[in-house]
């Protein structure tokens, strides 16, 4: 049993702690940078720190994901966590971009890596090495996702040219 105990805890403290911490890091940012308005800029001169953390984010979350398919890949990691920090990096990646159409851009190459994500979930879900929740966890990302992008477009529409 002892034994059991320090596997688990070298399994920790090897890979899924700090990518836990990157994960809830990343998501804490994107809930305040969407919290933070609907993207239009700020009249205060911190436009250009604010800038800069969102791109720190984004460097750290591309990382975060490469560190996360190599777990993934490993079994160390499941398909649900791995496709969150998809979904934290294409969202940064449309905080730093400029335009509405840029944004849907990068929301369109989103929704078509989490579809991905969802199918190959499904099909573990077939193979007995993942679990129902996880599926539904898959689809509700793509679902959230989708009606972002909905929303993108239809304020996108809206916006006289």
């Amino acid at each position: 049993m002892v034994l059991y105990r320090t596997r688990a805890c070298r399994l920790v403290s090897s890979g899924l702690a700090p990518l836990c911490v990157l994960v809830l890091a990343a998501s804490c940012g994107y809930g305040l940078a969407r919290a933070g308005g609907s993207g239009a800029p700020k009249p205060s001169g911190s436009d250009e720190r604010l800038r800069e953390l969102m791109t720190q984010r984004y460097e750290l979350l591309k990382v975060s994901v490469k560190n996360s398919e190599l777990l993934l890949a490993s079994g160390r990691v499941d398909i649900p966590t791995h496709q969150n920090l998809l979904d934290a990096l294409y969202r940064a990646e449309a905080d730093l971009c400029t335009t509405a159409a840029d944004r849907i851009t990068v929301y369109e190459k989103l929704v078509e890596v989490l579809i991905a994500q969802e199918k190959l979930v499904e099909r573990q879900a077939e193979a007995g090495r993942a679990l129902g929740i996880q599926v539904a966890q898959a689809k509700l990302v793509t679902l959230n996702t989708q009606i972002d992008l909905e929303r993108l477009r239809l304020a996108q529409s809206a916006v006289p040219q």
